[in-house]
């Protein structure tokens, strides 16, 4: 089992909890993201499975193992960090075959294992350099292979990718994938880049002041998030929310707010009704909202362009409403007035109900059986 069990675990530094009682199970093999904005918690908790930290509260399970009062080199972790913390006298393969040397592994062993982590990692011909003569993905892949090359029960990551340009970061996001689905290691990975979480994650951890607030699959997470704060966290661009009070007109229930009116579902007027709540928040994704220069049949919301951007295969509106701004996503195609007005049709199956006081998901009601 290379499983990893977080229990309760708490870290206090001063009066600030940066790890708030978190319970966590990182299933074996899977790659687990710690996804939030700076200073939630996520490198704490990352820095307390490694050993880090020590932990005020709580406890670490490795493999079934209690690892909480472990140091570092007995706990089966590999670790990468932000900063490649390359030994810059060393060649690469003197810094990829480090940890080995100081767990006193047989020399064949390690030439033998060194190799096996270079060709895992591209770096074959590069194993006489020295890290001043590498490139910043050539440092990054050479301290991913110091970590594998260990065999570790559990490889962890800091940001790995946040040192490299975009390009870089893209072709390393895919090499961190294939490279974790052929060795097999349960993985947990610290990133505040959201573009990484959904395309790395098996399941990802959104975090915020020292808490998990969502643990899902990723598709999940960007569908379903569990409060305002994920669903404005995740996506780019993120979710639009608007908050307003329901009203019925004609029979058609709407959400009314100033300078707007949406119509809602019958199934999300009976969500709302059940939380018994008077103010309430929707979302919905930019790529969810339908935009016309026309009003369309059956209606539609007028919005004013304030601004329209081209971003490579889609066109990003900034739109105002009444005294609230939206952003809409369409085709390359649709090309506004300046300062012209647009009609809006919100997709109601993909409207997503949130208590405007607590920032919750409103709960799914129960199915009829």
């Amino acid at each position: 089992m290379r499983d990893v069990r977080l229990e309760g675990i708490v870290k206090q530094f001063g009066k600030v909890r940066a790890v708030d009682c978190i319970d966590l199970h990182i299933r074996e093999n899977e790659f687990l993201v710690l996804l939030g904005p700076s200073g939630c918690g996520k490198t704490t908790t990352l820095r307390c499975i490694a050993g880090l930290e020590t932990l005020d509260e709580g406890r670490i399970l490795i493999g079934g193992r209690d690892v909480t009062h472990l140091p570092p080199g007995k706990r089966g972790i590999g670790m990468v960090f932000q900063s490649y913390a390359l030994f810059p006298h060393m060649t690469v393969a003197a810094n990829i075959g480090f940890g080995l040397r100081v767990k006193g592994v047989d020399r064949t062993e390690i030439d033998r294992r060194v190799r096996r982590a270079a060709e895992l990692l591209q770096l074959g011909n590069l194993l006489d350099r020295y890290p001043s003569q590498l490139s910043g993905g050539q440092r990054q892949r050479v301290a991913v292979a110091r970590a594998v090359v260990v065999e570790p029960q559990v490889l962890l990551m800091d940001e790995p990718l946040s040192n490299l340009d975009a390009l870089l970061r893209l072709s390393m996001r895919a090499e961190i994938k294939r490279l974790q689905q052929e060795i097999q290691a349960t993985t947990v990975y610290v990133t505040h880049d959201q573009v990484e979480a959904l395309s790395l994650g098996d399941r990802i951890a959104v975090m915020s002041e020292g808490k998990i607030v969502q643990l899902d699959e990723p598709q999940e997470v960007y569908d379903n998030p569990a409060t305002v704060f994920v669903g404005a966290f995740i996506g780019n661009p993120p979710m639009n929310f608007l908050t307003g009070r329901v009203r019925q007109d004609a029979g058609r229930l709407f959400l009314e707010g100033e300078g707007y009116q949406v119509p809602l579902s019958p199934e999300a007027a009976a969500r709302i009704q059940a939380a018994r709540i008077d103010e309430v928040t929707i979302g919905i994704r930019p790529e969810n909202i339908a935009v016309s220069l026309t009003e369309p049949e059956g209606g539609g919301i007028a919005a004013s362009v304030i601004v329209s951007e081209l971003i490579g295969a889609q066109r990003m509106l900034t739109l105002a409403l009444g005294p609230h701004t939206l952003k809409v996503t369409t085709s390359t195609e649709f090309l506004p007035p300046p300062n012209g007005q647009v009609w809006l049709t919100f997709d109601p199956a993909k409207i997503r109900l949130f208590d405007a006081a607590t920032q919750a998901r409103l709960a799914q009601l129960p199915k009829a059986s």
